[in-house]
């Protein structure tokens, strides 16, 4: 991410973080409930290689998975795949940010079912 402050207010507007602090322009904490994130802006040496990353987020029930697919889905988060159930037992869906990183969250129904 090239614009730190610009990465942050859409974390905390498309998708319900909040900005907990900001240190030299270029790194940030966020959090969301229990959940912390950090943000990092892209080295001169980053900033012309397209690198997104795959963020997994393990929730603590389908319940919370459900959830936070409803509420990014109303915020209008872009959602690469959508709410399922997979055949190996994960409830599960992908999101991705406005820099193209993926946002894959699920949590394991450990053969528990729906």
């Amino acid at each position: 991410m090239g614009d730190i402050h610009a990465a942050a207010k859409a974390y905390e507007l498309r998708m319900g973080f909040t900005l907990d602090w900001v240190h030299e322009d270029s790194f940030a904490g966020l959090s969301k409930d229990a959940a912390r994130i950090f943000l990092r802006r892209k080295s001169p040496q980053e900033a012309g290689r397209q690198q997104p990353v795959t963020i997994w987020l393990n929730m603590a029930s389908a319940a919370e998975v459900d959830e936070l697919h409803r509420d990014w889905k109303d915020r209008g988060v872009s959602l690469v795949e959508e709410l399922r159930t997979t055949p190996y037992d994960l409830r599960e869906f992908t999101a991705e940010d406005l820099d193209g990183n993926r946002w894959r969250v699920f949590y394991d129904l450990g053969g528990a079912g729906t």
